[in-house]
């Protein structure tokens, strides 16, 4: 990519998102939760609110450009108090400098998918926990970026034209990724509540329009991890995949022992380096690892040993969900 693009493209962004003034209220964001029936952790952030365009398949990439870099730029409110509500509990946190919040709380929840409510003086909003039956046994752990949903990381200039100057309606999904995520959970006790994680390296300010997408193509409600990116040293590694990804797999991995999982991802970035790693550490958690081939002559290297190709698998998979 020619050294000016990225510049340039941020500076118009940036002069296209600057007219949105922050109003006086408070936008409460709640992150997707989970937990075992006995303990959860709940994560938000407190912004200025802003408004938003909808959503439109034909909106034009100026439109998206202003909309896709408001989600970026955002003002937030640190110490604010905040009460969540959840499961008949009213539970009591702060924000942090940076906006965000945290609740870690012992409670006794049935299985499936809760709502979450957090509300400021000046504002509320409204999230979702997933309570992993005891009866589900397989997971899935996805990558989001040229896994799920096509990106192009390897073509620079292409990843930033689909990440700014398109919106969730016009994102191309990867063909058969839908239908292959709800027939392989179809196989717990309990396909509702099925541990199905969805993990990003985009910044938790885009975790609104993933999940947009996500809602958009068909595919099983998951809990979207998203990178937290702020300006102190509680950021996550804005460049270091592996260190991030290991982190929040052995979390989930942790949380989850009865669970084994199945990896997906694609050899754009470090998913089979980071699969590889999981598979040799916890070789009795992983139950297999999927990877979509998306590198420049890709189909001439191999694999790691018990590595699948996404593409013979997407091959016998009937496109069409189930009715």
């Amino acid at each position: 990519m020619k050294r000016w693009l990225a510049p340039a493209l941020l500076a118009v962004a940036a002069a296209a998102v600057l007219p949105l003034s922050a109003g006086e209220g408070d936008r409460i964001v709640l992150y997707p939760a989970y937990g075992d029936g006995d303990t959860c952790i709940v994560e938000g952030r407190v912004i200025a609110t802003r408004e938003y365009a909808e959503v439109g398949d034909d909106d034009g990439r100026l439109r998206n450009l202003r909309r896709n870099l408001g989600w970026l730029i955002n003002d937030e409110r640190k110490g604010v108090a905040v009460e969540v509500e959840l499961g008949g509990h009213r539970l009591q946190t702060r924000s942090d400098r940076e906006g965000y919040f945290r609740v870690d709380a012992r409670l006794a929840l049935l299985p499936g998918w809760h709502e979450v409510r957090a509300r400021s003086a000046a504002g509320e909003g409204a999230g979702t926990l997933l309570v992993v039956s005891r009866e589900n046994a397989l997971g899935l752990i996805s990558d989001v970026d040229d896994t799920i949903l096509v990106s192009e990381v390897t073509r620079k200039a292409r990843l930033l034209a689909n990440s700014l100057l398109a919106n969730a309606a016009q994102r191309e999904a990867v063909a058969g990724m839908a239908v292959l995520y709800a027939q392989t959970l179809a196989t717990n006790a309990d396909p509702s509540s099925a541990p199905l994680f969805y993990l990003s390296a985009s910044p938790r300010q885009l975790h609104e329009p993933i999940s947009d997408f996500v809602a958009r193509n068909g595919f099983p409600a998951g809990v979207l991890i998203t990178k937290r990116v702020t300006n102190d040293r509680s950021s996550e590694p804005l460049f270091d995949q592996f260190a991030y990804k290991i982190r929040h797999i052995e979390d989930i991995l942790a949380r989850l022992p009865w669970v084994r999982f199945i990896l997906v991802g694609d050899d754009g970035e470090r998913d089979p380096e980071v699969y590889e790693w999981l598979q040799r550490h916890y070789p009795e958690r992983i139950a297999a690892v999927w990877i979509r081939r998306v590198s420049p002559g890709a189909d001439d290297m191999p694999l790691h040993d018990a590595q699948q190709d996404l593409a013979a698998l997407l091959g016998g998979v009937d496109m069409e969900p189930a009715p």
